[in-house]
């Protein structure tokens, strides 16, 4: 069952995914998706702890569009996972992946198109003398830690 949300773009980073979409045969949707998991590859450089999260900035008459997107519950999790550790909006993650990582993504997509992108995703609960733990794996750990 996939989860219904939507995001509000810039018309010009609406068109550029609208494009990448065409030239490459595959859903705005997936280019998306494809996007924020090249992004989380350098998560590192961006990570903002104790700060507000960011939203796209407003500049004159911009025009915005509405995308509604249908995401698969991993998906889903993981856009949160970067909003939570990049203190962005999931709208202002995926412009800024759009300007930062397209070209490179459309690329790689014309190559070998990515079907499986979040293989390997986890978040584990547990529970540790009383306090609650989450650990999320963005890629499968060598071991798992011992629970105790």
């Amino acid at each position: 069952m996939r989860i219904k949300t939507t995001i509000n773009l810039d018309v010009r980073v609406y068109n550029e995914i609208a494009r990448a979409s065409i030239v490459t045969g595959i859903s705005r949707r997936d280019i998306i998706s494809s996007l924020l998991k090249r992004l989380s590859g350098d998560h590192a450089k961006m990570v903002r702890s104790w700060k507000r999260v960011r939203y796209q900035g407003r500049a004159g008459n911009e025009r915005w569009r509405c995308l509604h997107l249908s995401l698969w519950p991993d998906e889903y999790e993981f856009f949160l996972d970067l909003r939570k550790v990049c203190k962005m909006s999931v709208s202002f993650l995926i412009a800024f992946a759009v300007s930062k990582y397209l070209q490179e993504v459309v690329s790689l997509l014309l190559k070998r198109p990515d079907n499986n992108r979040y293989k390997n995703y986890m978040i584990i609960n547990r529970i540790v003398d009383g306090i609650v733990c989450w650990t999320y794996y963005w890629g499968m750990p060598r071991t798992l830690p011992d629970n105790p």
